[in-house]
């Protein structure tokens, strides 16, 4: 049987973007935020989800979350990209309740509307979730439930680490030129980490890369054949998981400012599917990648870190969130140079790409997009 899951169309084709943007982005619950970036009443973030505007807000009746497109005439409530102030349109000072009903519009007499037409007028909600300090947001009309596309253990240790963030965060955000799935499959494949970065991350692990099998629900190890021969066995709350690796270096200096997380040994990754991977460096600090779609062939690199839990609020990390992030984004600058001459590269000359079984984890994510993104079986 062929080690081939995924074809490189599904890298380059502009009808799979649309049918990731409906089945994909469309449906499932995406990372959108940091409690902490929205602790006071009527603190904001704005941003971009799969191409849509979304608003995260805190009003008088929790965290909403909102499409950011006034309904009057579609302009965005809020136009900073984080700030403080209430749900006012700032092109005709439309205002909204703390639901994103509507309730006051100035010179009134000018629309007309009737009772029906007003209760009609109203921000769009969104469903949100919030775990720890983790905000989720979901697109869609109907959304599944959070412990469908999650586990519980794996919700309950996103809880349990995010209770570690620090609240001071520091946040990138840059275009990349390849398909956002190839940074997930990058991050979840731990062997490339010696070749690519021999230099910059690969000198603080403390042994040769092993990245554990992986099994199916249910079973003993499986190797790629096997899988592919059990794709119905793949679900997708399978599809976010634990991984980590022990790390040579001693603890960082900061940490006995902070309340580190864990034993202080390991670079801990949680691989939250589809787009995301947030990890911690020796329960020091803490970063969070989502590659956003933005074409076929584009994508956001969007980055934040952050230490952990500081011991004394007025500890200032300014600077070392700065050299932090900084040292971040060379190691991501050495992925980013392979993952853009492979998407330059892609054609019909290309054939078919092959796995190992190591790389079982990738083969399950593919599978599962086969069948319920694209609507097709091995």
């Amino acid at each position: 049987m062929s080690r081939h899951v995924l074809d490189i169309q599904h890298y380059t084709d502009s009808r799979t973007f649309l049918l990731e943007q409906q089945r994909l982005f469309g449906k499932l619950w995406l990372f959108a935020g940091f409690s902490s970036m929205v602790a006071g009443r009527n603190q904001f973030f704005t941003r971009h989800l799969a191409g849509i505007p979304v608003l995260v807000q805190r009003t008088q009746a929790g965290v909403r979350a909102f499409v950011n497109q006034c309904p009057h005439r579609k302009s965005p409530i809020q136009t900073a990209c984080s700030g403080t102030r209430p749900l006012v349109c700032p092109y005709h000072a439309w205002t909204f309740g703390p639901e994103g009903q509507l309730r006051s519009t100035p010179n009134a007499r000018l629309y007309q509307f009737d009772a029906a037409e007003k209760a009609a007028l109203h921000l769009q909600a969104l469903p949100v979730e919030v775990v720890g300090q983790l905000i989720f947001v979901n697109l869609g009309d109907d959304p599944l439930a959070l412990s469908e596309q999650f586990s519980e253990d794996f919700l309950a240790q996103l809880r349990d680490v995010s209770a570690y963030l620090d609240s001071h965060l520091v946040y990138s955000c840059h275009r990349v030129r390849y398909n956002w799935k190839l940074n997930m499959e990058n991050v979840k494949d731990f062997n490339h980490v010696p070749f690519i970065h021999p230099k910059t991350f690969f000198p603080a692990l403390k042994a040769p890369v092993q990245v554990p099998e992986a099994c199916l629900p249910g079973e003993p190890p499986a190797s790629v054949v096997q899988r592919l021969r059990r794709p119905d066995a793949v679900k997708l709350c399978a599809l976010s998981y634990t991984g980590g690796l022990p790390m040579s270096s001693a603890p960082a200096w900061f940490a006995k400012d902070c309340d580190t997380y864990g034993d202080g040994t390991h670079y801990n990754n949680w691989f939250v599917y589809p787009n995301v991977n947030f990890c911690s460096v020796k329960g020091g600090h803490f970063l969070l990648q989502q590659y956003d779609p933005v074409a076929p062939g584009e994508t956001d690199y969007h980055l934040w870190m952050m230490t952990a839990r500081r011991k004394d609020t007025r500890t200032d990390f300014t600077a070392l969130l700065s050299t932090l992030i900084r040292g971040e984004r060379q190691v991501i600058a050495e992925d980013t140079q392979v993952l853009e001459r492979m998407q330059a590269g892609f054609g019909l000359h290309s054939g078919q790409v092959c796995h190992g079984d190591y790389e079982g984890m990738l083969v399950d994510q593919h599978l599962w997009y086969r069948a319920n993104i694209l609507g097709e079986q091995p």
